[in-house]
């Protein structure tokens, strides 16, 4: 998920519309995202900051320029799993010539244990997942986490599993 801050409305606005557009996922709460995108002006300039990684653009400029260059810049972002990188915006784990391409459920449990050091409760992951069901189903989630531990094992070879503690899930990688 993508947290975007940005001090003009109508930016901020276009700019969200067309990651929506995209299918990326736009974050409300401050907690619950991958990366955070900073777009500010400045003088003949609009800088577009994705967690510190900058990139300026020439003003007049087009919002297709601007998500363009943006969007670059988002796939190339990852996460570190000891030997393996873990790209969520391409729902790819790799390392050297293995690799293995995760579903968008198994996507977001991936992002959400990871960005969670601490853990994460089981019914927001729930929820993060299955926004649009009344009642919480926890063997629902469980069979996910089982096929994804399966899966990370095949194709990868890399032993994950699961602590859950008073209904706050963590990642263990060995």
């Amino acid at each position: 998920m993508i947290k975007l801050v940005c001090d003009n409305p109508l930016i901020l606005k276009t700019f969200s519309n067309h990651l929506s557009h995209k299918n990326f996922l736009l974050s409300s709460n401050t907690e619950s995202h991958q990366v955070v995108i900073k777009i500010y002006e400045k003088e003949r300039s609009i800088i577009v900051d994705i967690d510190g990684d900058k990139i300026e653009l020439s003003l007049p400029t087009n919002i297709n320029s601007l998500t363009s260059h943006t969007l670059k810049k988002l796939i190339d972002f990852n996460f570190s799993i000891n030997s393996y990188k873990y790209y969520p915006f391409q729902r790819l784990i790799i390392n050297k010539n293995k690799k293995s391409f995760l579903s968008d459920i198994q996507n977001i449990i991936m992002t959400n244990l990871l960005k969670s050091k601490d853990g994460i409760d089981k019914d927001t992951l729930y929820q993060s997942i299955w926004k649009k069901d009344k009642s919480i189903y926890m063997n629902k989630l469980d069979t996910h986490l089982t096929n994804l531990k399966k899966k990370l094992k095949q194709e990868l070879d890399i032993k994950v599993n699961f602590q859950s503690q008073k209904k706050n899930l963590r990642l263990l990688i060995n």
